[in-house]
């Protein structure tokens, strides 16, 4: 019996490992035939399949550090394509934030009240828009699924799943702070990136991107727009308005002496780095950031300290010729001249956007204009239109009435984010809505000639941003989020509310 038994497990092992082998030789037969018929990127694919699968396992298990790292992911994207050019790096930030969602549904819908998820304000506004977006693909004199599916990412999905991921496993004033200080420190480093490229030179790949086109709005009069590791050098200007700006403004608050000194060096070496981009638009940001913040203070002292400020820059660029032989102040100072040649050919293209608009309410279709416009419609009016602006581009794409649409929305979380500061006293909380609702108004405004808010880190820091107004007028003097309130992480189970922290791992 003992030598049968012995004999029956011997042939079950063996039977095991011949099972193994046919699977194993299947698995690799598999991915012979995708390299055959798919070369490289096939290759590609299943070198990174188990690093995706181990990254699925990570964020399920830990959804808020994935957040983290999916934020800033975002900071290095632009670096990752300049110097990796093989792999859609861009898409990466959309996967992110889709598994993202899907993991916290899946994982926490027996905790969450859906119904407050899907009525925040945040989250309506950011469905209409994306809505709409939607509408558009059955417009007539839209290109392709293709054009509409690569632009629509910009202008619509990233503020819907920020927005829906964060209004839920975002919840308390820690957060904040995790959210600023990966904020400041990759603006930090932009910073120091930007004094090297001044300095120093750009890397040889960085002068072989400038050599494929990009030199001639990056190289005036043999002066370097400083781009760091952006995408270019408006998004970097405009990204190191947005931090200097919040910066300032938060070193103003009652928070510790060590975080108001890091707030006040951040602001200050933004503010420098702003200067190196030689960003045009980027001032809008401080100008209306500053206006906004002054509404929301009513604080007399820093509102006639602030308009100083503002006043004494407006002439100091409008009607001093002092430092003119710096090119970056030279640059600066074409932003305030109403006679710009650039200010006037802008002028002149909207003008004949009007025109071409005329009859076309609804647009040429998401995806029809610039980049995308050339990619997927080469040869069509819209696709040699160079829009100069987000809203000038939402126009051209979405027409009269997604502009109408668009602006609508943004305007009315401005309006809400200053009216919620206004109603609360001074505190940290106030400083927090305050800084970053008058970061997102600058940004609207530099918007106006730049698509800066379609662009990677400008519009995650945005929309997270927005993510923290719903959140902070609702947090009490620990930082924690009071009972009955709006925000859907609040309405957890009680009995489950210390399991859903712990996995958050932060």
């Amino acid at each position: 019996m003992i030598g049968e038994s012995a004999s029956n497990s011997s042939w079950g092992s063996s039977l095991d490992q011949s099972k193994r082998y046919i699977q194993w030789t299947l698995i690799a037969l598999v991915c012979a035939g995708v390299i055959v018929y798919t070369g490289f990127l096939g290759a590609a694919f299943l070198i990174a399949l188990p690093a995706f699968l181990l990254l699925l396992a990570f964020i399920f298990k830990k959804p808020k550090l994935g957040f983290w790292l999916t934020f800033g992911y975002t900071f290095i994207i632009s670096f990752l394509t300049r110097y990796i050019p093989v792999f859609p790096w861009g898409l990466g930030g959309d996967a992110a934030l889709a598994i993202l969602l899907f993991v916290v549904f899946f994982k926490y819908y027996r905790q969450l009240d859906f119904g407050k998820v899907l009525t925040n304000r945040f989250v309506v506004l950011m469905i209409a828009w994306f809505g709409y977006m939607v509408l558009e693909l059955f417009n007539p004199l839209a290109p392709s699924f293709g054009a509409w599916f690569y632009s629509m990412r910009g202008l619509g999905l990233y503020q819907l799943l920020i927005a829906m991921v964060g209004i839920i496993i975002l919840q308390n004033k820690k957060d904040f702070f995790t959210f600023a200080n990966i904020w400041f420190i990759f603006s930090i480093v932009a910073v120091i990136w930007g004094w090297k490229q001044l300095v120093f030179g750009v890397s040889t790949i960085e002068q072989a991107w400038l050599d494929t086109g990009e030199g001639r709005t990056h190289v005036l009069f043999g002066k370097l727009r400083v781009f760091s590791y952006y995408f270019d050098g408006a998004t970097y200007g405009s990204g190191m308005a947005q931090a200097s700006l919040a910066g300032f403004i938060l070193a103003l608050g009652p928070f510790k002496a060590k975080l108001r000194l890091f707030y006040f060096i951040t602001g200050l070496l933004a503010f420098y780095g702003m200067l190196l981009s030689g960003t045009r638009g980027a001032l809008a940001i401080p100008a209306a950031g500053g206006i906004a913040f002054l509404i929301m203070t009513r604080n007399m002292r820093l509102i006639l300290i602030t308009s100083v400020f503002l006043i004494g820059g407006y002439v100091f660029l409008r009607f001093t010729y002092i430092g003119h032989s710096v090119y970056q102040i030279q640059r600066m100072r074409t932003a305030v001249d109403p006679n710009d040649a650039s200010l006037l050919v802008r002028l002149k293209n909207r003008e004949r956007l009007t025109e071409y608009l005329q009859g076309k309410p609804f647009g040429g279709g998401i995806g029809s204009s610039g980049h995308f416009g050339q990619r997927f419609a080469p040869g069509t009016w819209l696709a040699d239109f160079a829009p100069d602006g987000l809203y000038t581009r939402i126009r051209a794409e979405g027409g009269v009435v997604g502009k109408y649409i668009y602006l609508a929305i943004w305007l009315s979380l401005l309006a809400r984010g200053m009216g919620l500061a206004l109603r609360m006293p001074y505190s940290e909380n106030k400083y927090i809505i305050m800084a970053v609702v008058a970061a997102f108004a600058g940004v609207l405004a530099s918007s106006y000639g730049e698509s800066v808010m379609t662009q990677f880190p400008v519009n995650f820091v945005t929309f997270i941003g927005l993510v923290f107004v719903e959140l902070a007028f609702f947090w009490d003097k620990e930082g924690n989020l009071m009972p009955n309130n709006s925000i859907p992480s609040a309405t957890l189970k009680a009995t489950e509310d210390e399991e859903w922290n712990n996995t958050q791992g932060m």
